[in-house]
């Protein structure tokens, strides 16, 4: 079992300043993790209104109900925010309105951590890389069977990795000889097909580019961003806040051009006029918030 107590949310303050919780608001947080976020709101809503906490990981939302067993107007939905539209509609039927909704995008700790779940080659594990371990496709039935110019493009596009055509062609040739399986095996071959000496100096881990790449194709996590954000400014009420911590520029240039397309529309108002960063105690204190980058948008 992770120690929750030793997960930290990231702006969290900030967070709080832009949802501003207060007593018989109503939010969703659709990406719960282990409910960092979800605990700080609900403790400010003092038991009035309510939080629905959103996670596809069942490991995730059981994590998050021990955090926030103490809670009694917090519910729990084992879902992807994929389904947000639906989700919404439902939870309209029992709450007059929607003031806030949450999205914490990217890779839990709890995932990196947990070596079983493969996202990280920091820990050797299968390469799987499933935010929801029932869905049938891993990141290993993408590196052994999709052809070069869907691995060529997935490493391009959601990884912008300069090395994808290079990377791409070695996997090709090499699943002839055998099948990728394990995170460290892939690393490896990714770090001796990039480098042109043992000794090459790389600034990041080789690797890292491609594991985005295949976790973000993994788990649609793009197209699952676009219908989320969608769906968010459909079912938040007018004076509902919306707010967005990325990770990486495809996310953070999604959620940048979504807001700016709704405040041109005259739907939302763009509250971050440049996305909110850590400072530097925050990154001392927690590593894992160094590229975080918030956004927030209000209903008009």
């Amino acid at each position: 079992m992770n120690n929750i107590n030793t997960h930290i949310p990231v702006l969290l303050n900030q967070v709080i300043e832009f949802l501003n919780p207060v007593p018989g608001k109503v939010f969703i947080d659709c990406t719960l993790g282990a409910g960092g976020h979800s605990e700080a709101i609900l403790q400010l809503l003092k038991g009035q209104g309510a939080l629905y906490g959103i996670d596809a990981d069942p490991r995730n939302l059981e994590i998050a109900q021990k955090r926030l067993e103490q809670f009694k107007n917090v519910n729990f939905i084992h879902e992807n925010f994929d389904n947000l539209q639906f989700i919404g509609k439902e939870i309209l039927k029992k709450e007059k309105r929607i003031d806030g909704i949450l999205f914490d995008l990217g890779l839990s700790s709890l995932h990196v951590d947990e070596s079983s779940r493969g996202f990280s080659f920091l820990h050797d594990g299968p390469l799987d890389m499933r935010f929801n371990p029932h869905q049938r496709l891993t990141a290993a039935d993408i590196v052994n069977t999709y052809p070069y110019e869907e691995l060529l493009s997935i490493f391009k596009t959601y990884g912008e990795e300069k090395f994808s055509h290079r990377i791409a062609t070695a996997i090709v040739e090499h699943r002839r000889h055998g099948k990728f399986e394990t995170t460290s095996q892939l690393a490896n071959f990714v770090t001796t097909t990039v480098a042109p000496r043992p000794d090459f100096y790389f600034k990041r881990h080789p690797a890292t580019r491609i594991f985005q790449a295949l976790r973000i194709a993994t788990n649609r996590e793009l197209e699952v961003l676009h219908s989320g954000l969608a769906a968010a400014v459909n079912i938040i009420s007018p004076g509902g806040r919306i707010v967005a911590i990325s990770y990486h520029s495809l996310e953070d240039r999604i959620v940048k051009h979504f807001f700016r397309e709704k405040s041109k529309n005259e739907i939302l108002n763009v509250l971050t006029k440049r996305p909110i960063e850590p400072d530097e105690k925050e990154y001392e204190e927690n590593r894992r918030s160094r590229s975080a980058k918030l956004r927030a948008a209000e209903k008009i």
